[in-house]
């Protein structure tokens, strides 16, 4: 297997950036320029998530052993794959229980995106781990799994929203500090490729549990 090779944009983009330097007010040559370099630095920005998901698969094409056998690499070029995760906005602490202050836990809003960073709606399982990173003797606050079913069945494709919704409620402990940092795995079922993204969210944190 071949890896496959980024093209290099980002010369052009700076060779652009560098002919306008020492120019006056704005003309239209200069803002035909701006508008050159942005449509470079975007395609540049696409080339290297693709690139990235690429060399993922690529790994784990060549390390999967003891996984379930996937397509060819060939026939996956040709599909829309995952090659990245992305959070909602929505991603923070949850409210689980009103009748006790503070968060009970926090909900993950995430979706796979691919080879474009166009949002995908890709079969997986998820396992996500959470951190009070300010408690660095003690950090970890829980480990959350959801399996392949598990994870379709959170699945909300309305009103706006286009991302899995995983709940987790506080396991190990609550945390004392309002800075949860949030790590998820996405293991993709089709490339048998496992993803990474990592996200610093808030949360809402009891008065008895804060720091004196």
């Amino acid at each position: 297997m071949h890896k496959i090779p980024l093209p290099t944009l980002a010369p052009a983009v700076c060779i652009l950036a560098l002919v306008m330097t020492g120019c006056g007010s704005p003309n239209q040559a200069n803002i035909a320029l701006r508008k050159q370099i942005q449509t470079l630095q975007t395609q540049v920005n696409e080339l290297q998530v693709q690139h990235q998901g690429d060399q993922r698969i690529i790994q784990g094409l060549r390390d999967r052993s003891g996984y379930l056998p996937t397509l060819p690499a060939a026939r996956l070029d040709e599909l829309f794959t995952t090659h990245g995760l992305e959070f909602g906005r929505l991603t923070g602490g949850a409210d689980l229980d009103p009748a006790k202050p503070g968060d009970e836990g926090f909900v993950v809003y995430i979706v796979p995106t691919d080879q474009a960073g166009e949002k995908l709606k890709a079969a997986g399982s998820f396992d996500i781990e959470a951190f009070d990173l300010a408690e660095p003797k003690d950090p970890l606050l829980g480990h959350w799994h959801f399996d392949l079913q598990q994870s379709k069945d959170t699945w909300t494709g309305a009103l706006l929203q286009y991302n899995y919704v995983l709940t987790c409620p506080w396991q190990n402990k609550t945390p004392r500090h309002p800075d949860i940092t949030v790590k998820v795995k996405f293991f993709d079922e089709l490339t048998q490729t496992p993803f990474v993204a990592q996200k610093v969210i808030r949360a809402s944190v009891p008065p008895q549990t804060q720091p004196s």
